[in-house]
C-alpha cells in the first residue's frame, strides 16, 4: 500500500509530491459498518486512500505522473540507460528524483533515487525511518545489513564490481543486485524489491486481452486453475449486465520450438482454427477458444466468438481479471486512461470493487486518470479520492486534493463544481 511518492524533473513535473492520505480529519460515524472501504488503516492512527482518480485538462500532466511510476520500476527492474527524461521548459534542476513510501504488512518503507543521464547519484533505503543502506555522493553506508561472511567491506565490494562500470559510475541499483542475487542475504531488502515488482502494477495503455486477465487472476498456467479464474470474471461480467447468456473456454496447449515463436505471434490469424488469444511461456504455446452465447428473438442461444463482441465488453472483461487478482492480493494497480471504451455506469461500478469491503479485503489500492466525471456524482469517490492537476510553466505539473479545498464536502456536488472550474484542471476551449 502507497502512503506517498515524490518525483523531481521528470517530463513535465518540476517537483511535485503525490500523499495516499485520508485527508478529511474525523472518520465518518460507524464508518466500520458501512459496506464501503472508507479509508485503509495499515497501522494504528495511519489511514490513506484505497482509490485515487486523477483529473485535469489535456496536456496537464496527468499521464506523466503514470509515467513516472513506470520509469521508476524499469530502473528498478534493469538500468538507469535511456530513462533520463527531464522537464524541458524549465531547467531548475538537472537530475531526476524518485521516493516512494509504502507499507508492507505494518511496516513502512521509504526507498528513493536520483540520477541523471549518466549515473545513479544515489540510492537510500530506510525501514521505519531507519536506514537500511545508503549510497550518496559522500558515502555509502551498508553497516545496518551486514551479516556473518557479508561484511559492509564486502558489501561494498558487490556495489564495486555488480552496479557499476569501468568509470565507477552505478548504473544498475543496488536494491536490485542484493534482492536478486543474493536473496538470503536480508530478509528486508528481498522485501521490499519484491513488493514493488510484484505488487505495484503499472498500465499506461487500459488494454487488456481476457487471457491475459485470466492467467494474471489464476497465477497459474493449469488448466484447473485458468478455469476457474475463467469463471470468476464471466460471472462479474454477467452481473454488471451485459448482455451475455453463458460463455465458454476452450485451452489448447502445445509444445514449440523457440525459433518458431517470433513466427507464430506474427501469424496467429493463420492458425486454423484462429485462436481468439494465444500466449507464450517458454516452450509452450496456450491457444484459447472463448466463445460467447446470446438469445436470439425466439429466445434460443447463438454462440458467438468473443472476438466478436463489442470493443467495450472485452475491454471490461480484460479488465476484471485484472483488478480481482489485484484485489486478492493487496496490489496496487496504476491505470492510465481507466474509462476507455466503457459507460460511465460500468466504469463507476468496477471503480467500486476497490471501495466494496466484500472485494477489497487486504489493502489494494487503485490509482487512475480519467475524463469522465459522471463518476464523481455516483456517490463514490470522496473528496480525498479526487486530484485535480494543473500546471505552470513555473511550477510544472501539481497535483492537488479536492479534500484541499475550502468549502468541500462529501455531500456537495464536486463534479458540477469542477466543470465550472472552481479547482481549475480542466481546458477553457474556444473555437
Amino acid at each position: 500500500m502507497l502512503s506517498s511518492f515524490k518525483i523531481k524533473n521528470f517530463k513535465s513535473i518540476l517537483d511535485l509530491e503525490i500523499k495516499f492520505d485520508y485527508d478529511e480529519g474525523k472518520a465518518p460515524n460507524n464508518y466500520q459498518e458501512l459496506d464501503t472501504v472508507v479509508f485503509l488503516e495499515p497501522k494504528r492512527s495511519k489511514r490513506y486512500i484505497p482509490c485515487l482518480a486523477i483529473y485535469g485538462a489535456n496536456a496537464s500532466g496527468k499521464t506523466n505522473i503514470i509515467k513516472a511510476f513506470d520509469v521508476f520500476k524499469k530502473i528498478l527492474l534493469s538500468r538507469i540507460d535511456n530513462l533520463y527524461i527531464p522537464n524541458k521548459l524549465n531547467k531548475a534542476f538537472t537530475s531526476t528524483f524518485f521516493e516512494l513510501s509504502f507499507f508492507v504488512k505494518n511496516k513502512e518503507y521509504t526507498y528513493a533515487i536520483e540520477y541523471d543521464n549518466e549515473h545513479i547519484i544515489s540510492e537510500v533505503l530506510k525501514q521505519n525511518a531507519i536506514t537500511l543502506f545508503a549510497i550518496t555522493p559522500k558515502n555509502k553506508d551498508f553497516s545496518a545489513i551486514a551479516a556473518k561472511g557479508y561484511t559492509e567491506q564486502r558489501l561494498k565490494g558487490i556495489f564495486e564490481v555488480e552496479c557499476s562500470n569501468e568509470a565507477k559510475m552505478q548504473k544498475i541499483t543496488y536494491l536490485n543486485r542484493i534482492a536478486t542475487n543474493y536473496a538470503g542475504l536480508n530478509k528486508e531488502l528481498t522485501t521490499v524489491f519484491n513488493a514493488i515488482i510484484q505488487n505495484i502494477e503499472i498500465y499506461p495503455i487500459n488494454q487488456f486481452p481476457f487471457s491475459f486477465g485470466m492467467e494474471k487472476l489464476a497465477a497459474s498456467r493449469d488448466y484447473t486453475a485458468i478455469n476457474e479464474s475463467f469463471k470468476q470474471i464471466t460471472s462479474l461480467l454477467q452481473k454488471l449486465d451485459i448482455d451475455i447468456s453463458k460463455m465458454e473456454l476452450e485451452r489448447d496447449e502445445a509444445k514449440v520450438h523457440v525459433e518458431d515463436k517470433k513466427w507464430i505471434i506474427d501469424n496467429a490469424n493463420t492458425l486454423r482454427p484462429v485462436p481468439d488469444e494465444l500466449s507464450l511461456l517458454d516452450d509452450k504455446l496456450f491457444l484459447n477458444y472463448i466463445y460467447s452465447y446470446h438469445k436470439d428473438s425466439e429466445g434460443n442461444e447463438v454462440k458467438f466468438k468473443f472476438r466478436e463482441e463489442s470493443e467495450g465488453t472485452q475491454v471490461l472483461a480484460g479488465l476484471i481479471g485484472v483488478f480481482l487478482s489485484a484485489l486478492q492480493r493487496g496490489a496496487v494497480l496504476i491505470i492510465d486512461e481507466l474509462e476507455r471504451s466503457l459507460h460511465p455506469l460500468l466504469l463507476a461500478e468496477i471503480i467500486r470493487l476497490f471501495k466494496d469491503k466484500r472485494y477489497n479485503k487486504n489493502n489494494a489500492q487503485l490509482i487512475f486518470t480519467a475524463h469522465n466525471t459522471d463518476i464523481l456524482d455516483a456517490d463514490l469517490l470522496r473528496v480525498s479520492e479526487v486530484g485535480i492537476v494543473r500546471k505552470t510553466l513555473k511550477d510544472g505539473t501539481k497535483l492537488r486534493p479536492v479534500s484541499s479545498f475550502d468549502g468541500i464536502r462529501n455531500v456537495t456536488n464536486f463534479r458540477k463544481q469542477y466543470l465550472n472550474g472552481a479547482f481549475s484542471g480542466i481546458p477553457h476551449p474556444y473555437i
